[in-house]
């Protein structure tokens, strides 16, 4: 049967049959979404993990405790190997800063300056990091730094570091002159591994260049005041009628407004020659007199009661009782297990760290879960 138009008739089956038949599934024929494959579930989750294992550091000192934990001096902690020191922790340490050697760091596209310095007595094994300047003043006037102590092996800069040091850094090293000249006559000029007086060992080539100061004993500086005795005539005039001759007028005074001389007292009747002197004025002052030698450690010999150089050709002798100090400047070597302080950063000052952490952890989890779910 069809319409008045000529259409064929609407089938409707379900309806023929009662209605009681179930309704065809419209959407299956629409694929299911691409799930992601295994493998890149995977490296997400092990890049996470990797993250997180390159800022453990951060994060356990994060969670650390907040009070510093006092080392005490230095010096100590020096002796102890870096299994026995308290790393990545916040801790108080006590030292003397070696201001000769220091150095000034800058962040690269900023104008923070921070002191870079180690510590006397430590051997070149703690360093210290001082916070960016302006530094207090409280701060400054005290040997004690507070923050975190970390090798200088982890350190992202310690090969830049440890090269400019050994290259262009140098510090003073003081040595006790009996040391000097055992180790002189073990070696008869060739090269020494001398300790100095902080403990430091330093390892000295023939041609490196060493400084002996020598206290005069025959020779005082004496210094009078212009205000009595206006220019050196006066003051020579004055000391050579009591017995004294001026060796050298052209010392350098303590105070410009003294007159300075070297004099040279005769051996017999010296203390009353001195005493006559100073009975002159009150204000003048005595003081030793030194003479500084340079050679190298080529030049170098040992003496019998002390250390024997080689000055304009001829051999001078230079008793141990007269040596006031032994010097010499040699390059900072940063040894392996050193350790920086950085001061000033706290555990609370790595609460992003902690946001970073977390937020890493959840995204390998989810990554993992996502996994679960596809098994």
């Amino acid at each position: 049967m069809t319409d008045t138009e000529g259409k064929p008739p609407l089938d409707f089956p379900e309806l023929e049959s009662g209605g009681d038949a179930a309704p065809a599934d419209e959407f299956a024929s629409i694929r299911s979404p691409r799930r992601r494959h295994p493998i890149i579930a995977l490296a997400a989750a092990a890049l996470a993990a990797l993250l997180l294992y390159q800022i453990h550091d951060d994060l356990f000192y994060a969670l650390s405790h907040s009070e510093p934990r006092d080392l005490g001096d230095a010096r100590t902690l020096a002796g102890l190997s870096l299994d026995r020191l308290p790393l990545n922790r916040y801790v108080r340490v006590t030292g003397m800063a070696d201001r000769e050697s220091s150095v000034i760091l800058d962040t690269a596209g900023s104008w923070r300056f921070s002191q870079f310095f180690r510590l006397l007595g430590t051997k070149s094994r703690i360093f210290v990091r001082r916070v960016p300047d302006p530094l207090p003043v409280e701060q400054a006037e005290k040997d004690v730094y507070v923050g975190r102590l970390v090798p200088f092996r982890d350190l992202s800069f310690q090969a830049a570091i440890r090269k400019h040091f050994a290259n262009r850094v140098s510090a003073t090293h003081f040595f006790a002159p009996a040391a000097v000249r055992d180790k002189v006559a073990a070696t008869n000029g060739g090269p020494v591994v001398l300790a100095d007086r902080m403990g430091e060992r330093v390892s000295l080539a023939p041609n490196d260049e060493i400084a002996i100061d020598v206290r005069r004993p025959t020779d005082v500086h004496v210094e009078m005041p212009r205000s009595k005795w206006p220019d050196e005539a006066v003051a020579r005039a004055a000391i050579e009628r009591r017995g004294g001759r001026v060796v050298d007028e052209a010392a350098q005074a303590t105070d410009r407004n003294n007159v300075a001389l070297i004099v040279r007292f005769p051996e017999e009747g010296r203390d009353r020659a001195m005493n006559a002197v100073s009975e002159l004025d009150p204000r003048i002052r005595y003081l030793p007199v030194r003479k500084k030698y340079k050679t190298r450690i080529a030049m170098l010999f040992a003496a019998e009661d002390g250390l024997r150089i080689k000055v304009a050709g001829a051999d001078e002798v230079l008793p141990l009782a007269s040596i006031l100090s032994v010097s010499t400047l040699a390059n900072v070597h940063i040894p392996d297990d050193a350790v920086l302080l950085r001061e000033g950063e706290r555990p609370r000052d790595q609460f992003k760290i902690l946001i970073v952490g977390a937020f890493l952890l959840g995204f390998a989890l989810l990554n993992l879960l996502a996994l679960r779910a596809r098994a």
